[in-house]
């Protein structure tokens, strides 16, 4: 999410979630969903030169995550309220790009709602969202993170995407990923120059709690 969740940014993630992939020890790479041709057909199309930079960037993605020394010194901490205002900023920005009915949307109601979470599992911190620009937040510079179990990306998202009978990574209608741990949407991607995964309740979800809030409210007023 350089510019976060543009079409460009959102195919090099998903084929980042690709090539981040091994096959499993039962099957050969010729039958897994992720590397046949359909699911990287994506890829193919993309230049030359895409490619080779993308397939670089994979290759070195955690350890360039874990080094200090290579992260850009003009990425604000994602604890702080410069990184949130970045990342409302690119939501916004996506929404204008893409519609009210994507991803982009849900995680910025959820960012509204307090229920989107970013996290970082190559530095163990994970962080629920906050609007820095509420009048609540003034004066807020930054937060605590949760501390997470620390992990390489490709064993993280292996862990935390939940995969349908095929084998293939299960995909919500706004195009959003299915976290198997919580049952959230998920999106992984880009803030800044850094990879983060970001994880909100999905539409039904929100649609259920609803539901129940209703329910309560008219039990008690009889």
């Amino acid at each position: 999410m350089v510019s976060a969740l543009t079409t460009t940014r959102l195919l090099s993630s998903q084929m980042a979630l690709q090539l981040l992939q091994t096959p499993d020890a039962s099957q050969d790479s010729s039958s897994d969903p992720l590397l046949d041709d359909s699911s990287s057909s994506d890829l193919s199309s993309l230049p030359s030169q895409s490619q080779a930079s993308l397939t670089s960037m994979l290759n070195g993605l955690s350890a360039n995550q874990t080094d200090s020394s290579t992260a850009s010194q003009s990425d604000p901490d994602m604890t702080s309220s410069s990184f949130m205002n970045l990342l409302k900023q690119n939501l916004q920005d996506a929404v204008k790009s893409e519609g009210k009915g994507g991803q982009a949307q849900g995680m910025l109601n959820a960012l509204d709602n307090g229920t989107l979470t970013v996290s970082d599992p190559t530095k163990g911190v994970s962080i629920t969202a906050w609007d820095a620009d509420a009048d609540s937040e003034q004066g807020t510079t930054s937060k605590t993170g949760d501390t997470i179990p620390t992990s390489d990306w490709n064993d993280f998202l292996k862990a935390h995407l939940e995969r349908g009978s095929d084998g293939t990574f299960v995909k919500n209608s706004d195009g959003s990923f299915s976290d198997k741990v919580t049952g959230n949407e998920a999106y992984f991607g880009q803030v800044g120059s850094q990879y983060y995964y970001i994880t909100w309740p999905s539409a039904a979800s929100d649609k259920s709690a609803e539901s129940s809030d209703v329910s309560a409210s008219e039990k008690t007023s009889t």
